[in-house]
């Protein structure tokens, strides 16, 4: 396992190289294995990894179904899934190896995450898979899992992500997303969400120009039944958002369609397959080390303003709650990636944020902590950090290692004793909410659930 770790991550996590055509020589090269099992391609800004896991859990009832999901949590073999499970690590490491022995034989520049294109497939053919649920990485023209030639693609939502990449304004960004679509195949777009609809009324119009250059056939998905939120939030996020249930059926009645029924399920096997849904870190309550939590990856300015809403609904506070002081307050802890921008994350969290611990893990390109607590001393967010650490004295720069599940834990930053910091803080009507990076959760709860 660890040579194969080592083979992978020497590709460079984190290194962004736009364009496919590399991707595809390489697949030509190895026969093409991306083409091999009848797909469902998956983009959007926020829930897209929602959505693959839902149809793997219900497609994996009656079918040998593979996904592609990332990043992962605890260990990398979470990004495969074969009848929704990681992938076995026998399976992983021959796998990992196959893929390293071609791109070394290509003598061509491969990324990490094209990398993880290559093996995937490789995976899902070994596996004799029926059907392959791909999620996109970054949004969908020039991302490397859209190579593959989906029976149906699917868009949960466009918001503001990447924008130095995809653009400054959401119909730019839906363009670019929309690519996704096929001649003569269904782009499902998923409805908007309640206080979303003017933002979805600019980028469904550049989802609708995409599909009819490229000859694919749009199903837009009407506004959801405000009922249906209404019993979500009472339910305080439990299960599938209704947005996310009604594009999962959605597609799933498109898939049926497009295979011509050979991907279809019953209503029982959807039933016992939607019960089994588990996606870690979304509204996710629990207990690390014996304090209440609540770990949620909104790591984007519309996932963090969904965040703050849905705190809102756990503590059964109304919607509409008027001024900051009425709100409810959790002790919060955050980082992020340093291409983000603090402020604009912690804006929303501010009326719920009794006190901010603010962390940095040296993991990819981490936001220095000190930016962060100037960020929070701008909006006036109080701190709160633990008291042997002095935030002047945590490295402002250093080479960033490849950190993987079987290295120990890099805490030059002090951030185990930051979330420690944080999880004293915890009380039961107020658990800590850990939040900002889905690479942070991950080795938050690799760290903390050992």
């Amino acid at each position: 396992m660890r040579e194969a770790l080592t083979r992978l991550y020497a590709l460079g996590p984190g290194r962004m190289q736009p364009g496919r055509e590399r991707l595809r020589r390489l697949l030509a090269q190895a026969g093409n294995p991306h083409l091999a099992v009848p797909a469902v391609l998956v983009g959007g800004t926020n829930g897209k990894g929602r959505l693959v896991t839902a149809l793997s859990a219900l497609l994996s009832q009656r079918y040998r179904t593979a996904a592609f999901i990332k990043p992962h949590l605890k260990t990398i073999r979470e990004r495969w899934r074969i009848d929704d499970q990681p992938v076995a690590e026998e399976a992983f490491v021959a796998a990992a190896h196959r893929c390293c022995d071609l791109i070394e034989a290509h003598h061509e520049p491969i990324s990490f995450f094209e990398a993880n294109i290559l093996l995937g497939a490789l995976l899902f053919v070994e596996a004799q898979c029926e059907v392959a649920i791909w999620e996109i990485g970054l949004g969908g023209r020039e991302d490397a899992c859209n190579l593959v030639e989906p029976l149906v693609s699917a868009l949960t939502n466009v918001g503001y992500d990447h924008q130095a990449i995809l653009g400054a304004d959401l119909a730019t960004i839906a363009r670019d997303k929309a690519m996704i679509c096929r001649n003569n195949r269904p782009l499902l777009l998923g409805p908007p969400r309640p206080g979303w609809e003017d933002a979805y009324a600019e980028y469904a119009l550049a989802v609708r120009e995409v599909s009819r250059q490229q000859g694919a056939r749009p199903v837009e998905l009407p506004p959801t039944n405000p009922a249906k939120w209404e019993a979500y939030f009472a339910a305080a996020g439990v299960g599938l958002p209704p947005d996310s249930r009604e594009l999962l059926d959605a597609a799933l009645d498109e898939l049926a369609g497009e295979s011509r029924g050979s991907l279809a399920l019953t209503a029982a096997q959807c039933e016992t397959g939607l019960a089994s849904v588990n996606y870690r870190a979304r509204m996710e309550q629990g207990t690390l080390k014996g304090a209440p939590v609540l770990l949620d990856a909104a790591h984007n300015i519309d996932s963090l303003r969904w965040l703050a809403r849905m705190l809102l609904a756990l503590t059964g506070e109304p919607l509409t709650a008027g001024s900051p002081a009425a709100a409810p307050r959790y002790p919060v802890v955050f980082g992020c990636q340093a291409t983000r921008d603090p402020a604009e994350l912690l804006a929303p969290l501010k009326p719920l944020t009794d006190v901010l611990v603010p962390i940095e893990i040296p993991l990819l390109r981490p936001c220095p902590l000190m930016r962060i607590i100037s960020a929070a001393q701008e909006l006036n967010i109080p701190l709160s950090l633990p008291p042997e650490l002095a935030p002047n004295d945590v490295p402002a720069e250093y080479e960033i290692g490849n950190i993987t599940e079987l290295d120990p834990p890099d805490n030059r930053t002090n951030w185990i004793e930051c979330v420690e910091h944080g999880l004293s803080l915890a009380t039961a009507e107020r658990p800590a909410v850990i939040c900002g990076s889905i690479y942070y959760l991950g080795e938050i709860l690799r760290v903390f659930e050992n």
